[in-house]
């Protein structure tokens, strides 16, 4: 097949109840995304929500992926349907939506990912479609191979949880904690009760509804979250892996080429 199976084959894991492992990727250089594709990881996320990225460099991402058992999705700023067909066309696997508050936001952000009928996407899907070469192919199955995920961060999400996960074609979810803090005016404290109660609630409506889902955060420990069934687990990103590397190996210098430093 000329079209790229990777978000059905990242779906069909969670279906099967998998977990699957991946990871942040913020710099804003696509070489790295390079350096790690022969790792082994399920899929990378690229930040284009906080982060600088360009779509030039997004679509190198996807290019330097491509072949590898590593499936690229970006995160989005928002779930403005332009945006997401530009991401969608340029070669990502699928979109993770944030700061979704309705149902309503939560529908029309899947539609924005769909063909009509089922949804609003507008037909040119350039590299995904092979330049032309594979159009049709594409159109056939591309509605099954797009991965949804929106993020749970906002007191609003959590109030229509039930709702947002009965969405058809939705996925999974990412629960966000810090954000969700804030939103619940709790100063950025995921640790704070109501915030705790409140992630609990979205993962136990989540399993219980069969949608896949997992933390947004980086878990250094991803124990707790296998524990009650999260399957989209984020064991790091670029950024933590080049300072923690770093400083691992500036302490071993210290301690044993340059001791009493």
């Amino acid at each position: 097949m000329v079209v790229d199976e990777g978000g059905r084959r990242l779906k069909e894991l969670w279906r099967s109840g998998a977990a699957t492992a991946g990871m942040w990727l913020r710099l804003t250089d696509w070489t790295i995304a390079d350096m790690v594709a022969p790792l082994g990881f399920d899929f990378i996320i690229c930040d284009a929500e906080h982060v600088a990225f360009d779509v030039e460099t997004l679509q190198g991402i996807c290019m330097a992926l491509r072949g590898s058992p590593t499936v690229p999705l970006v995160r989005v700023p928002s779930g403005d349907p332009a945006r997401i067909k530009v991401m969608l066309d340029l070669g990502m696997a699928g979109v993770v939506v944030p700061q979704i508050r309705s149902v309503e936001q939560a529908r029309d952000a899947v539609a924005a990912c769909k063909y009509p009928p089922r949804g609003c996407r507008g037909f040119g899907p350039r590299r995904p479609g092979r330049y032309g070469a594979a159009d049709r192919e594409y159109l056939r199955v591309a509605d099954e191979l797009t991965v949804v995920l929106l993020m749970v961060e906002t007191g609003e999400a959590v109030s229509a949880i039930a709702d947002i996960l009965s969405v058809p074609d939705l996925d999974g979810v990412l629960l966000g904690p810090a954000d969700l803090a804030v939103s619940m005016g709790c100063q950025g404290d995921p640790s704070q009760p109501p915030v705790r109660d409140a992630l609990q609630r979205v993962a136990e409506r989540a399993r219980a509804a069969r949608v896949p889902f997992g933390d947004g955060r980086a878990l250094a420990d991803p124990r707790d979250l296998l524990a009650i069934g999260g399957q989209i687990l984020l064991v790091g990103d670029d950024e933590r892996f080049i300072r923690e590397g770093a400083e691992a190996q500036l302490a071993r210098y210290r301690d044993g080429l340059a001791p009493g430093r």
